[in-house]
């Protein structure tokens, strides 16, 4: 009898430490949080595309819940120079604060739409001020959110503002792929990254005119995945096409220009003609037109 009453109290006990349903554990206790997506104590690289007109950077400030927002939920931020002096102070002071001359901010406080997790801190950054012998950093912190637990470990980050080059950004890929006949059309969304040849990176590349993409479709690159790198020569616009180094599957299978590639400096548009060769020995040929979105304000 003693053992049975023993297995009922143990019962009793863990029953009563959180809700359970027949399938899942039940978390409904547990109070939303207020976070910056990619806060914490690393410091985020911020690649600005260099534009006579400031470049719109965006963070995202985020509601870590299981469920979306109920409503609308507005999260103010602001400068955080007390976390980023104690940062910097044990690094050596390697970085400087972005000076409140180089950007603006419309707005500090955002909202998270009705049955969203997500909003954006709309930074325009002048990237003519910014300078590549100055790491500067724009450290900020989460000062309100109503409602919500602020995130005691990313509630706060860093972001390291630097130059990139005109092509960083979004675009609109719209073209198609040939594969032994089979015409496969491409039309989504693609960001461009910076290709830094910051040697302390280690990453070898060279210049300043190099973006990175995926490369083709969604079924080429599960499939393979090829990342392109689109190198602009400046002064004649063309581009040269080839399998980045150090994305996706490494450079496994080169790619190469298939027909004129080009950019558009005026209304900010790629057209690619290229090609690579599958794993059956086969030629698959590629079109794609990709064209800037600006961000939204």
């Amino acid at each position: 009898m003693r053992n049975y009453l023993f297995l009922i109290v143990i019962v009793f006990l863990a029953g009563s430490c959180v809700k359970v349903g027949p399938n899942y554990t039940n978390f409904s206790d547990i109070s939303p949080i207020a976070e910056l997506l990619t806060g914490g104590p690393a410091v985020n690289l911020a690649y600005i595309a260099t534009q006579s007109t400031p470049t719109d950077y965006t963070i995202e400030v985020n509601l870590a819940s299981p469920n979306a927002a109920t409503g609308p939920m507005p999260i103010t931020l602001a400068i955080d120079t007390a976390d980023f002096n104690e940062m910097n102070d044990s690094l050596g002071d390697i970085y400087t604060l972005l000076p409140d001359s180089i950007y603006t901010v419309g707005n500090w406080t955002v909202t998270i739409p009705t049955g969203q997790h997500l909003a954006s801190l709309h930074v325009e950054v002048n990237s003519s001020m910014l300078n590549s012998s100055v790491q500067y950093v724009l450290p900020l912190k989460i000062i309100k959110a109503t409602g919500l637990t602020i995130s005691g470990n990313f509630g706060n980050g860093y972001w390291q503002m630097i130059a990139a080059n005109p092509y960083v950004g979004l675009y609109q890929s719209v073209g198609y792929k040939r594969d032994v006949g089979v015409v496969t059309v491409i039309n989504q969304q693609k960001y461009l990254y910076f290709a830094d040849p910051n040697p302390a990176l280690g990453l070898g590349y060279v210049g300043s005119n190099t973006v990175i993409g995926q490369a083709g479709d969604d079924v080429t690159y599960i499939d393979y995945g090829i990342a392109m790198d689109l190198t602009v020569d400046p002064v004649s616009d063309t581009v040269a096409v080839t399998s980045d180094p150090n994305q996706g599957a490494r450079g496994k299978i080169p790619l190469f220009n298939n027909g004129p590639c080009v950019y558009d400096p005026v209304n900010k548009t790629f057209t690619l003609n290229y090609a690579y060769v599958n794993a059956y020995g086969n030629t698959d040929t590629l079109y794609e037109v990709l064209t800037w979105i600006p961000l939204p304000q």
